[in-house]
């Protein structure tokens, strides 16, 4: 009659505590890879600064009886890697003219700039478009409506102007846009204003998240 052996190895000491070492090596790493992945991909998007640029696109095509067709696009590009909204807007379009055709030479100086200019004067004239929104994130604004931007994303609206045959040679484009970190809190406290020629503006009790831009285009 047989008898059947069985061995039972011990684990010394010292095996014992490599065994414990890797197994908490192990689960570090795995705690550590959690992390990184949860800061890169969570935390640390949401402590970024918003990254966006606002250019403002005109086209131009004129009709058959001289009347010029502006197609005016306010673009907005999150470059960011935080999602971004427009808390209210207004931008406006005014026909210029040439005020005199006397070269006059002005001249601004201050420490870091110094500008010399001699051509010809030009001045807004004429209202030809104005508008304004107050959105979700503005005091007061409306609830139903935003201009929300995903990072690395971008939209634009169009607004079409039509402009007379050679009443102005030059149209000014004013913009005033404020942007914030989506979602808006506390809401942008902006309030509705005329301005001197009769079109819409927006003025704040502070500047931050203000982004503004005044450009001229040439009417060909």
């Amino acid at each position: 009659m047989s008898r059947e052996l069985r061995v039972h190895s011990v684990p010394t000491r010292a095996e014992q505590v490599r065994t414990a070492v890797e197994i908490v090596a192990i689960v570090a790493a795995g705690l550590w890879a959690l992390y990184t992945f949860v800061y890169e991909q969570r935390i640390k998007p949401l402590a970024e600064a918003p990254s966006f640029s606002v250019p403002t696109i005109v086209e131009q095509e004129r009709a058959p009886d001289g009347v010029v067709f502006l197609t005016i696009r306010r673009r907005l590009q999150n470059t960011g890697n935080v999602s971004i909204d427009v808390a209210a807007e207004a931008l406006s379009v005014y026909g210029e003219r040439i005020a005199s055709r006397v070269n006059r030479v002005t001249r601004s100086e201050t420490p870091t700039e110094k500008i010399v200019s001699a051509d010809v004067a030009r001045k807004p004239v004429a209202l030809l478009f104005s508008i304004v929104k107050l959105r979700s994130g503005a005091v007061g604004g409306n609830p139903n409506t935003s201009f929300y931007l995903p990072a690395h994303s971008s939209a634009e609206e169009d607004y079409l102007v039509t402009v007379p045959a050679h009443s102005y040679p030059i149209v000014l484009i004013v913009r005033r846009d404020y942007i914030r970190k989506a979602p808006i809190v506390p809401k942008v406290p902006v309030r509705i204003v005329r301005t001197a020629q009769g079109g819409y503006d927006l003025t704040p009790p502070a500047l931050e998240g203000e982004y503004d831009s005044a450009d001229e285009y040439p009417i060909r």
